[in-house]
């Protein structure tokens, strides 16, 4: 599923596999291997593909609070 989701964002953006593999740094066969899902990017590239495409990552705590992954950084202080 994931990398269904990858493939939505980049397409979305209007950016080609060899575009985006060369702004993260990886072979464009990389980036078609995590989209046919016969390999799976670690959550860090799972992170840099979704904001090289213009998405963010928010998170919802039990209790419905939204948090963004850079906030979450902040508090934890990383």
């Amino acid at each position: 599923m994931i990398g269904m989701i990858l493939k939505n964002m980049r397409l979305t953006a209007g950016i080609s596999q060899k575009e985006l593999g060369k702004i993260l740094n990886l072979a464009d066969t990389t980036i078609s291997s995590y989209e046919r899902e016969n390999s799976d990017p670690n959550f860090d590239t799972i992170i840099k593909i979704a904001k090289t495409c213009g998405y963010e990552f928010v998170l919802k705590d039990k209790k419905g609070t939204i948090h963004t992954i850079k906030d979450m950084a902040k508090e934890k202080d990383f």
